[in-house]
């Protein structure tokens, strides 16, 4: 009989086989990581939340001060920093300014020193950072600081830079952080850009009101004089028919007292009439500033509105410095200062007040002081509630401009209010 011994060894089955050496696979494609690697990873990640993090705070930041100190604080997170400036050049490209006043005043000087010196050359050509050494602290006993200094362009346009005053020279500070700089760099610069447009699109609309009341107001005065031209010819021919006659009758009743007052009163009209007309007479092609005496001016603007003020309960009292000099102006304008000037003041009018229409001389200025018992108030004037109060207002700020002057306001507590209107003697000669 023949025998058959049993084997007992069994063969791993195909299917397991194959799934042992996916795992050695996965296992052998398995990246690994080194510690220096994961650092980078871990400061990528950290980078990227602050970023992320200091734009959302930005977001509805409209203050410069405020936005530099969140800014600086997320410098810190960065590199070790000691003080910060952003700073832009000004209109002539000769000086750098800071956006925040109230920056470190010897870093601000400092970088005006290098950009005259032409440092900032360089850094514009390659577009990269520089590290200056702060020589201050190199002259002390105390740690060596460093200017990291990075530059503000667009599209090749020079704008400004920003100077960060640090303990880390050049080389240790890593690309990577350099980068990260920039990014907080180039939101900073974004957002203080749509404040700047912001600013100046509110500006352009106040300038745009500005403009349409004032064409609104010259419409009104071209339409007084166009008025005034067909009521002086109505006027005046009959008053030199009556002047004739009075005349004649004058030689023959002679003393006779009651002509005497007719031609009084015809000289009367003569005047107020020449009054108007020169009131009226804006055309605005004709205007060429010259040499003005304003006591004048305002003497006849006064003459011309007595009966309204009256009317209306005001007193007006003319305070004028004798011997004032002239000015450089055009009666239009003094004209448009002072209709705009008491239309503020009617805005405040109480049942009865006074007005001081008040000139002097002073550290080569002309000043015009309107001082009135209305209750104007500073805080009521920053608030500009009243549209036909901001609309005059914006009217005389731009017309004292022309004139190179000043708008000045005080308000004195339970008594009234001044309008203060400073016109320099020394200034161009502008048509």
């Amino acid at each position: 009989m023949i025998l058959h011994k049993e084997n007992t060894l069994r063969a791993e089955s195909f299917l397991s086989s194959i799934s042992d050496i996916s795992q050695v696979e996965e296992e052998y494609s398995k990246p690994e990581y080194g510690s220096s690697e994961l650092k980078q990873l871990e400061k990528y990640s950290y980078f990227i939340q602050n970023l992320m993090a200091f734009e959302k705070e930005i977001k509805d930041d409209n203050n410069v001060k405020i936005l530099m100190e969140r800014f600086q604080i997320y410098l810190k997170k960065i590199i070790p920093v000691k003080a910060v400036s952003l700073l832009f050049y000004n209109e002539f490209k000769r000086e750098l300014v800071p956006i925040d006043e109230e920056d470190d005043l010897p870093m601000v000087k400092t970088m005006n020193h290098f950009n005259q010196q032409g440092i900032f050359t360089e850094i514009y050509s390659d577009k990269k950072t520089m590290t200056v050494p702060e020589l201050e602290s190199y002259n002390s006993d105390g740690p060596k600081l460093f200017y990291l200094i990075f530059p503000v362009y667009d599209d090749n346009k020079n704008n400004g830079i920003l100077s960060i005053l640090t303990s880390l020279n050049a080389n240790s500070i890593s690309e990577l952080e350099k980068k990260n700089i920039n990014m907080f760099l180039n939101l900073l610069v974004g957002k203080l850009e749509k404040l700047r447009l912001t600013e100046k699109l509110n500006e352009t609309y106040e300038e745009l009101q500005t403009y349409q009341a004032k064409l609104s107001n010259d419409f009104r005065l071209s339409a007084i004089g166009e008025l005034t031209e067909g009521i002086v010819e109505d006027i005046v021919t009959p008053l030199q028919v009556i002047s004739s006659e009075v005349d004649i009758l004058k030689s023959d009743l002679k003393n006779s007292i009651e002509l005497s007052q007719i031609k009084t009163q015809i000289k009367k009209i003569n005047v107020v009439i020449g009054r108007l007309v020169k009131f009226a007479d804006v055309n605005q092609k004709d205007v060429k500033i010259k040499p003005c005496n304003l006591n004048e001016i305002i003497k006849d603007y006064f003459h011309l509105i007595k009966s309204t003020l009256e009317n209306a309960n005001f007193e007006c009292i003319l305070d004028f410095e004798n011997e004032l000099p002239s000015i450089l102006s055009h009666p239009n304008y003094i004209y448009q200062l002072l209709t705009n000037i008491f239309s503020v003041i009617k805005s405040y009018k109480t049942r009865k007040g006074g007005i001081i229409l008040q000139t002097r001389y002073k550290s080569d200025n002309i000043i015009l002081r309107v001082i009135t018992t209305s209750g104007i108030s500073d805080e009521e004037i920053k608030k500009g509630d009243n549209v036909q109060q901001n609309l005059s207002l914006s009217i005389i700020k731009n017309l004292m401009k022309k004139h190179e002057g000043k708008l000045e306001f005080d308000s004195f507590e339970n008594s009234g209010a001044a309008l203060v209107l400073k016109f320099p003697l020394k200034r161009k000669i502008r048509k």
